[in-house]
């Protein structure tokens, strides 16, 4: 599992807790010599995740929307781009150059990104990827109550946490990984 596909927040100004997530999940990649495949902007947690990862030694890949370019939000930290027109193709572009997807706390596009990974592990795509919830601070608890109750309602099958796993530290996350 050398390329650590992460999904997170381009918001900036968030509450310290999560800020410090991005940046220990950076410089876990970043020491294990792993790769970041990302968003490739250059706001909020995906630059502090960025940076670390460059500060501990890893490699950068950014997967970066064409209005991204435009507006002059690319990362100044990537090392391989992967230019693409949209939202859609980004999660492919990403999905595909990942062995493991990571989703750290975010917002819409988080979510879009986490639920794909899952759609394609509940109708068993080839290919179909592990996801972690990385849960700073108990940001995904809700989520996760709400997949249970979805689960007890008889919409989600009982192998949906087949492709899902929770850590809360680096070091949960290292275990997760290394495990696959």
């Amino acid at each position: 599992m050398r390329r650590i596909g992460v999904f997170l927040s381009a918001r900036e100004g968030l509450a310290e807790e999560y800020v410090q997530a991005a940046r220990e999940v950076g410089e876990w990649i970043g020491r294990t010599g792993r790769t970041l495949v990302y968003g490739g902007s250059a706001c909020g947690l995906m630059e502090v995740m960025a940076e670390a990862v460059k500060r501990m030694g890893g490699s950068v890949w950014g997967v970066v929307p064409r209005v991204i370019t435009e507006r002059g939000l690319e990362s100044k930290h990537i090392d391989v781009a992967f230019p693409c027109e949209g939202l859609a193709d980004r999660k492919s572009i990403l999905n595909r150059e990942s062995d493991v997807l990571v989703a750290l706390p975010g917002g819409i596009g988080t979510l879009d990104e986490l639920f794909t990974v899952l759609g394609e592990a509940a109708i068993g795509m080839p290919g179909a990827k592990t996801l972690v919830l990385y849960n700073a601070a108990g940001v995904w608890d809700e989520l996760l109550r709400t997949l249970e109750t979805l689960h007890a309602k008889g919409f989600l099958r009982d192998n949906y946490r087949d492709s899902l796993r929770v850590a809360h530290s680096t070091d949960e996350l290292e275990t997760i990984v290394t495990n696959l």
